[in-house]
């Protein structure tokens, strides 16, 4: 008997063992991805549904739209500028980005800011001014944070 069959399939089984070893630790390097975005994803929609703000009060005075908005859920809100800003005049609701160009909106101040100054904690207020170009009367706000929450208001004409 030659030994031509017995290294062949000796060989056979190296490559069998060597195939099921990358596949084995391909899939076991997918199923750590997908378990690691799937966690990620619950801790997102946990602070979604932890984050509400409400808007408290509107003032148009000097051209501006003066805007508070209280954080009234248990998330606080880190990232300001992430903050979302649409007002409406009569048509369709316009975006008004943070500190940029002549439509922007901008940070006035918090109300009580003692914890985690800079960040919109739970039971502060943001008051933030909204410049808009002249000639535009704006009847609705809606304010939308970074992780999806809103509030929005009719603006009250005084």
């Amino acid at each position: 008997m030659s030994a031509g069959p017995l290294v062949a399939s000796g060989v056979g089984i190296l490559l069998l063992v060597a195939t099921a070893y990358v596949l084995i630790g391909g899939t076991l390097a997918t199923t750590e991805v997908m378990v690691e975005a799937q966690s990620n994803l619950a801790t997102y929609q946990e602070a979604k549904m932890r984050t509400a703000i409400a808007i408290q009060n509107t003032t148009i005075a000097d051209g501006a739209l003066y805007v508070e908005v209280m954080s009234t859920g248990s998330e606080p809100v880190v990232d300001i500028a992430s903050i979302d800003v649409y007002i409406q005049s009569g048509g369709v609701p316009v975006y008004i980005p943070y500190r940029d160009g002549a439509n922007h909106w901008d940070r006035v101040g918090i109300a009580p800011d003692e914890v985690h100054p800079g960040e919109l904690d739970p039971g502060e207020t943001l008051n933030l001014s909204v410049t808009y170009e002249e000639g535009v009367d704006p009847t609705w706000v809606q304010v939308v944070t970074g992780n999806g929450v809103s509030s929005s208001a009719y603006i009250q004409v005084t």
